[in-house]
């Protein structure tokens, strides 16, 4: 099960360069919606991966 995790972890990785450069070009726009957008989403991203490292974390220490 561990390799699991670990493709896990490295899935996360691959999704968060993505999606920071989505939340990069919505930052950089001059809307103040899509400004916004870009913060809110950033700190989804931020807590989503919190909790996948966690979770990914306490399963590889079993």
């Amino acid at each position: 099960m561990k390799p699991l995790y670990l493709l896990l972890l490295g899935l996360l990785l691959l999704a968060d360069v993505f999606a920071y450069t989505e939340v990069a070009t919505l930052i950089r726009q001059p809307s103040d919606a899509s400004v916004i957008l870009g913060f809110v989403l950033l700190t989804l991203l931020i807590l989503i991966n919190f909790f996948v490292i966690r979770f990914s974390l306490t399963k590889l220490n079993t």
